[in-house]
């Protein structure tokens, strides 16, 4: 049962690993969060921009669960000995505090009698804090987005998940031209 769920988690059942393809989307909607609450500091846009922003943020968070449920599918399997494996234990810490970053920048706009507490009808910009906390957690996502590609392409961890020989035949039923063997 275990292997089921560390298989669905990776992606086996698609043939493409999981974690990319829901990393793209925190990755994209916090820095146009940040983008937004920049352009609601400089007064532009209103009340839509900072709406759209909590709902980059929320959603973003959303897409980070499955995230870092995939990540740790795909981390489990890196040997303690390689050095990939101390990378995305840093790639790990770093996620878990940027996500408890977008948390706390989410609470403070949130208020549950009210809805978004910075949106009554005279305020059309955002405070300082939630301001703060979307650059310190856009700031932090790229370094870790870095340790991720490292992790990758310096490593290869996701992505040979076939043989050379299977990647050869792939290649050639494709009419790609391979070097000889």
């Amino acid at each position: 049962m275990k292997s089921l769920i560390k298989d669905f988690l990776q992606g086996k059942w698609l043939g493409h690993p999981l974690h990319p393809i829901f990393v793209h989307l925190p990755t994209a909607l916090w820095p146009t969060a940040l983008l937004f609450d920049i352009l609601a500091h400089l007064g532009v846009g209103g009340k839509a921009i900072l709406y759209t922003s909590f709902y980059a943020i929320l959603v973003g968070l959303l897409a980070a669960l499955l995230a870092i449920l995939t990540g740790l599918a795909d981390w489990f399997d890196i040997r303690r000995n390689n050095p990939a494996w101390k990378i995305g234990w840093y790639h790990l810490l770093l996620n878990v505090l940027i996500v408890l970053l977008w948390i706390i920048n989410l609470g403070l706009r949130m208020d549950l009698e009210t809805g978004l507490n910075f949106v009554p009808a005279e305020v059309i910009s955002i405070p300082a804090a939630p301001l703060a906390l979307s650059v310190l957690g856009t700031l932090l996502l790229f370094v870790s987005g870095y340790l991720g590609g490292m992790m990758v392409y310096d490593y290869g961890i996701g992505v040979a998940r076939l043989s050379k020989k299977e990647w050869r035949q792939i290649a050639e039923s494709g009419g790609a031209r391979v070097p000889p063997e």
